[in-house]
């Protein structure tokens, strides 16, 4: 099974555009900066991961050596908003000015942009439109399957590589208060279940101001360990949407 272990690297963006009037709050994204981040990569080192990091345009602009060594340790950037907006609140117009930026900011870094994901799960009715538009591949925003499938949008395709609540650190974490023990119950349980279903793909995102904290990583890491025992492989969202594409081709052809 190819497990998709993708990192939402969001920094202080949003707290310093919704909550620039609350020092605490912005200390804890902060935290992924000074550690979070750090330890992320030095777990995935040490397993031989490369995934791809949803990254907002302006947490490019604010830390770009930290984006710098996440791209030379091999790993992809993804957009992610330009401050991790909410893009349901925003005009059209103020949306695709926001995605046309980000991807022109990775571009930039990157040399191309293949992948998306949404900021605060949840997307405008003109998002796909708009992320195809720019000649992306992949987004990784929807809740509508447990394996990638390909989209048409405006006679385009696109891949989507769903993902669901369980399994979002965050969600677990920081919403509903799970201990460590309890999310790597919950996790393991999700991926033998999809084991046993026969799926080829599974889903986990991280966040470096989350499952940065020591005894987070520490079971990020007994996590790996148990995938790898399992058989697991790993892949950045371009490959997976790569293998789509083959696998549907190839179905295709068997018709």
């Amino acid at each position: 099974m190819i497990v998709f272990l993708s990192v939402d690297f969001d920094a202080d963006s949003a707290e310093r555009l919704y909550y620039s009037d609350q020092p605490v709050k912005i200390s804890k994204a902060v935290f992924s900066i000074r550690k979070g981040l750090q330890r992320v990569l030095e777990a995935l080192d040490i397993f031989n991961i490369r995934t791809t990091f949803f990254t907002p345009g302006w947490v490019i602009e604010h830390y770009q050596d930290l984006v710098n060594t996440i791209l030379r340790r091999g790993h992809e950037i993804g957009m992610h908003g330009y401050q991790h907006e909410k893009l349901n609140e925003l005009s059209a117009e103020e949306e695709w000015s926001i995605h046309e930026k980000s991807f022109r900011i990775i571009k930039q870094i990157q040399g191309h942009v293949h992948g998306f994901r949404r900021p605060y799960w949840e997307i405008s009715p003109h998002t796909l439109k708009y992320i195809t538009d720019l000649g992306l591949l992949y987004d990784s925003s929807l809740l509508s399957d447990d394996e990638p499938y390909i989209m048409r949008i405006n006679n385009k395709e696109l891949v989507e590589l769903p993902i669901h609540e369980l399994f979002d650190d965050w969600f677990l974490f920081e919403i509903q208060y799970r201990s460590t023990d309890e999310v790597l119950r919950i996790w393991k349980y999700e991926f033998d279940a999809a084991r046993e279903e026969g799926l080829w793909y599974f889903p986990i995102i991280i966040h470096p101001t989350c499952i940065g904290r020591a005894s987070r990583k520490k079971m990020l890491k007994e996590f790996i360990i148990y995938l790898i025992k399992n058989g697991a492989s790993f892949l950045r969202g371009i490959d997976i949407a790569r293998k789509t594409i083959e696998k549907t081709k190839n179905v295709s052809q068997n018709r």
